[in-house]
């Protein structure tokens, strides 16, 4: 004789279901809703007094045969089966999680899958927030400029962070350093050794320390940076080491550079102040013979002397017209306002007026030389600059020599063409050849002249696109030379 339900407790087991806070439903292995908890309808927003069946069912498997994938899966779990499902909250309509464990019962001969959810949307929510707050850090401190590190000072000073900047200066991966000693990363063990020592002294004093430091990254290049470690205490565990650095070798490189701006700067200002106190007597020199051999010709009694005053006031005459073309030319050159005209200039006729100006002109033993001209060239360039470039270049090798011969003339060179004033005169050293292009160089004080020429002369052969040098020996002449480019053909 079978013995009678007792609805008593099948009630009172029903009335404890209905009260938890979990929701909980029963399956037939066909997938008929069999029994489901008041919280079950509630969250779902059921109708208690309706029969459901697999599909019906808001958090459903789909389809039978996924149904049956799922038996599988708890039949070989034991009975005993846990996993996530997404849902809907009736209420709030907001995406979800809902913790499942799933067993098999048997009730009468029939198998009851039953299923008790958790809804832990609650605790998903707060873990995306903490985990796209922890994206954001990482993402932060990945894109500073600078090397962070963090320590675990309980476990032999292991690295627990490396930022995407200590990787890019160092040239070792995070993978290759989180979870490592310096020890086992660093190619030098000097620098590990050096570190490690940095860090107890953070341990023992408890004081944050700043140090500069360089070490060997594994891409074979030396780094210097300036770093800083302190800690970061924790309850209940060892505290953490943190440590920022930022390489200093492009500041170092910055601080050399503006050293080297400074010095420059204060030389050119001495060069200016020099220039500026020679100046003076620059011009006063042929100011005054102008205007005292101007006075001395009125009293003058003979053609002869007439003449020599003549001379003596256009030779000072052409002195202070280069000097004042000189000054002009650097300030026009200073603001960037140096006019180039351009025409076309036949090479030939410019030497022969060259040569025609400059016969006459040197000192007494010397020789002006015209060498033989090559094929005629013209080319579209500003005829009075090549002309200045060349007549500077000649009035320094009639200063300069004594004796002897100053040969002018051109050639052509792939791609240029070659202008060069060669001279017997007392020769350039070495040294001086470095600096003699330089702006208020002189070789000689006691020559009259401002010590710009030459630069001058070279600022316009490099707006030609050319270039300008020198080649020289002490007490062998020199041959000035500038190149322009070629073919500038018309």
């Amino acid at each position: 004789m079978n013995e009678e339900p007792n609805y008593g407790m099948v009630n009172m087991f029903r009335k404890a279901l209905d009260n938890v806070t979990d929701s909980i439903m029963a399956l037939s292995l066909q997938g008929t809703l069999v029994y489901a908890n008041d919280h079950y309808f509630r969250i779902h927003g059921l109708d208690k007094e309706k029969h459901y069946s697999l599909t019906d069912l808001p958090v459903s498997f789909n389809t039978i045969e996924h149904y049956k994938e799922k038996l599988h899966l708890i039949r070989s779990s034991e009975g005993n089966y846990i996993y996530n499902i997404h849902y809907h909250n009736v209420h709030s309509h907001e995406a979800g999680i809902l913790q499942v464990s799933a067993f098999i019962m048997e009730n009468e001969g029939e198998e009851i899958v039953w299923f008790f959810g958790k809804d832990i949307t609650e605790q998903v929510r707060n873990h995306k927030e903490l985990d796209g707050k922890n994206r954001l850090l990482n993402a932060i401190m990945d894109n500073v400029p600078v090397s962070l590190f963090v320590k675990d000072t309980g476990n032999d000073f292991r690295y627990l962070y490396w930022n995407k900047g200590f990787v890019e200066i160092s040239h070792i991966p995070e993978s290759a350093a989180v979870g490592h000693t310096d020890f086992e990363i660093f190619p030098n063990r000097e620098d590990a050794v050096k570190f490690r020592q940095d860090d107890l002294q953070v341990i023992q004093s408890g004081e944050r320390l700043e140090t500069q430091e360089s070490y060997l990254a594994a891409n074979g290049e030396t780094r210097v940076v300036e770093t800083i470690k302190a800690l970061v205490p924790l309850e209940g565990r060892a505290p953490l080491l943190i440590g920022v650095s930022i390489d200093i070798a492009n500041f170092e490189k910055i601080e050399q550079e503006l050293v080297r701006a400074r010095i420059k700067a204060e030389e050119s200002d001495r060069l200016k102040t020099a220039f500026l106190a020679n100046m003076s007597h620059e011009i006063r020199t042929p100011l005054n013979a102008i205007v005292g051999f101007s006075q001395l010709m009125s009293t003058t009694s003979s053609p002869e002397e007439e003449q020599m005053y003549s001379d003596i006031i256009n030779q000072n005459a052409d002195i202070l017209l280069q000097l004042i073309n000189d000054i002009l030319d650097l300030a026009k050159i200073e603001a960037g306002t140096l006019e180039f005209v351009k025409m076309k200039v036949e090479l030939g006729e410019l030497y022969r007026n060259l040569y025609e100006i400059h016969r006459d002109r040197t000192q007494s033993g010397v020789q002006l030389v015209m060498d033989e001209i090559p094929v005629p060239i013209t080319v579209f360039e500003d005829r009075n600059r090549i002309m200045q470039v060349l007549t500077n270049l000649v009035n320094n090798a009639i200063k300069f020599t004594m004796n002897g011969e100053i040969h002018i003339g051109y050639y052509l060179e792939e791609g240029f063409i070659r202008f060069y004033v060669k001279d017997t005169g007392m020769g350039i050293s070495e040294e001086k050849q470095k600096e003699i292009f330089d702006r208020f160089v002189k070789l000689n004080t006691f020559v009259q002249g401002t010590g710009l020429g030459l630069s001058i002369c070279k600022m316009i052969v490099e707006r030609f696109g050319g270039k300008m040098g020198v080649d020289s020996a002490l007490g062998q002449g020199s041959t000035f030379w500038f190149t322009i480019p070629y073919p500038s053909v018309v």
